[in-house]
């Protein structure tokens, strides 16, 4: 017996045209009131070395979509990757990064 299919997400109009599907069919359930981030929102991961791989040493941009557990969101980059994060470790897109951690996403801003 196989799982039922996921359900398709609302896809707000300010997500790129190429996207939208990847959107619409990322993983999880509705975002609680209680996020910090709702669906849509445009976040953001600051990448540093020394972290465990991928997107914690590279950082990405992207939106939020769902949640997948009390404090873990998933979304989408603005390459079209599916990511999960807890929501306590991403920002609001465009927060300066802290000039005293040198993260390795931000080196053109700390120029």
């Amino acid at each position: 017996m196989s799982a039922p299919p996921q359900p398709r997400h609302p896809v707000p109009e300010h997500i790129p045209e190429h996207l939208r599907e990847a959107f619409a069919t990322t993983k999880g359930r509705s975002i609680p009131r209680h996020s910090p981030y709702q669906l849509g929102d445009a976040v953001q991961l600051h990448g540093y070395p020394g972290e465990m791989g991928s997107h914690r040493q590279t950082g990405f941009r992207g939106w939020a979509v769902a949640t997948v557990g009390a404090t873990i969101l998933t979304g989408i980059t603005t390459d079209g990757e599916e990511w999960w994060e807890y929501w306590g470790r991403l920002d609001p897109d465009g927060r300066p990064v802290d000039i005293w951690r040198w993260c390795t996403c931000c080196r053109e801003q700390r120029r």
